[in-house]
């Protein structure tokens, strides 16, 4: 039997924090790191680029091959865990192999969410989280293919973007009356929607697709008025469920997600979560909330490698935040964007769809909670360092919209002390 001092299930992005978290701290302690995929860490962030042609397999990659290696990591890939024994310190793979460990963070991501249609076991129909179901789709993607995408969140649009790059016809149907209807407001969205239909894509709002049809092979969808639309690529972006059953079945709190503390701790003291799958801290609220978003996760897996190593670190919480780039355009939603009237919140915004671009911040007290860019974007980090500082933007409410808004103006107003002083807090 295999023995570590740290064993990290997941080699994604808070799989690799925690490596780095723990290897700040302890330079000798043994690290083994499982993973069911069959490769080293790549960015997720980038699979849609690899389906549209824009990166290669290597271009995922966001540490080069010899990381292990050279950070005396074991590698254990292409392995899927069955079973987690805390009473026993034991992780119990599937090909029989048990490996023990004395400290082990849970990095067990989310999966795509499939609703249940007739047709949704068809060929053709895919969902997009992994470089193999990236691999598949670009394999798919041929010069005059129809694809219809269900649901127009972040996944959604980028995979909706690659196809079209690789002369596929796209439709885009979201059930919501809005794209983005998590991140983003009504009047970003229609920006975002009239840059892609100006593109080439077909977008459906308020349209219910409840049948997959074809023989063995999707051949179109069909939607609830009836209506069928040919399509031989059916991709599923619904948003993702985090994978919480080896946790649970081990007898680890979980709610939505694992629970965890400000040290990224789970109910078992020696055991620790982070990313997709962690139910954490929100910076703004103060509740607990999964963002699964990339830096988040990263950030994460330090805070939990750290406290492993015998360090005593709290996680501040993670922030909502949401990017892409539409054929050129540009847009980022960070922190709480979408808000109810007479909520206690003000808003104040500047828009012009015809130049595509939009500027909308969002307060509570003064204080930013939240930000819209699209277009003009190079403010977004100073938004995002102003929510991290709780900073009072009374002087500066005007000038936040304008597109030369930038770190001099806050810094010349005194909302901070200089712009290096802002940088570490964001």
């Amino acid at each position: 039997m295999e023995s570590y001092k740290y064993v990290i299930i997941g080699n994604s992005a808070a799989g690799i924090g925690t490596c780095e978290g723990i290897r700040r701290i302890d330079r000798e302690g043994t690290i083994a790191v499982i993973s069911d995929e069959d490769m080293p860490a790549y960015c997720r962030c980038l699979t849609s680029y690899f389906i549209g042609g824009k990166v290669t397999e290597d271009g995922l990659l966001f540490r080069p091959r010899d990381y292990y290696q050279k950070n005396d990591i074991k590698p254990i890939l292409g392995a899927k865990v069955a079973r987690i024994s805390p009473a026993e310190n034991l992780v119990e793979l599937e090909d029989g192999r048990k490996i023990a460990y004395s400290q082990l963070m849970l990095g067990l991501g989310a999966s795509p969410v499939m609703y249940d249609i007739p047709g949704k076991e068809k060929q053709g129909v895919y969902v997009l989280r992994t470089y193999e179901d990236a691999k598949r789709i670009s394999h798919a993607a041929r010069p005059g293919t129809k694809a219809a995408v269900l649901g127009g969140g972040l996944v959604g649009l980028k995979s909706a973007d690659a196809l079209h790059h690789r002369g596929v016809e796209v439709w885009v149907i979201v059930t919501s009356p809005q794209i983005m209807s998590q991140t983003m407001d009504k009047d970003g969205a229609d920006i975002l929607r009239r840059q892609l239909e100006e593109n080439g894509l077909h977008v459906m709002t308020e349209k219910e697709v409840v049948e997959i049809v074809g023989k063995d092979r999707a051949e179109g969808v069909k939607l609830k008025n009836g209506e069928v639309l040919p399509a031989e690529i059916v991709i599923f972006a619904k948003g993702v469920r985090p994978n919480i059953k080896l946790a649970k079945d081990a007898g680890i709190d979980c709610d939505y997600g694992i629970s965890v503390d400000a040290h990224m701790r789970t109910s078992v003291k020696n055991i620790y979560s982070a990313g997709d799958v962690a139910e954490a801290k929100d910076f703004i609220s103060g509740g607990k909330y999964i963002h699964a978003i990339w830096p988040n996760a990263v950030e994460q897996g330090i805070v939990a490698g750290k406290n492993m190593a015998g360090r005593d670190v709290e996680y501040e919480g993670g922030i909502a935040m949401n990017s892409v780039d539409l054929f050129g355009l540009p847009s980022i939603a960070v922190g709480h964007t979408r808000v109810k009237k007479d909520s206690g919140f003000e808003v104040i915004s500047l828009i012009s769809p015809e130049h595509r671009y939009y500027r909308k911040i969002v307060l509570k007290d003064n204080v930013i909670v939240g930000s819209v860019c699209i277009g003009c974007i190079e403010s977004a980090g100073v938004f995002s360092g102003l929510i991290r500082k709780r900073a009072d933007v009374t002087k500066i409410k005007e000038a936040m919209l304008r597109d030369d808004f930038d770190y001099a103006k806050v810094i010349a107003e005194g909302i901070v002390q200089d712009k290096e002083h802002f940088i570490k807090c964001d």
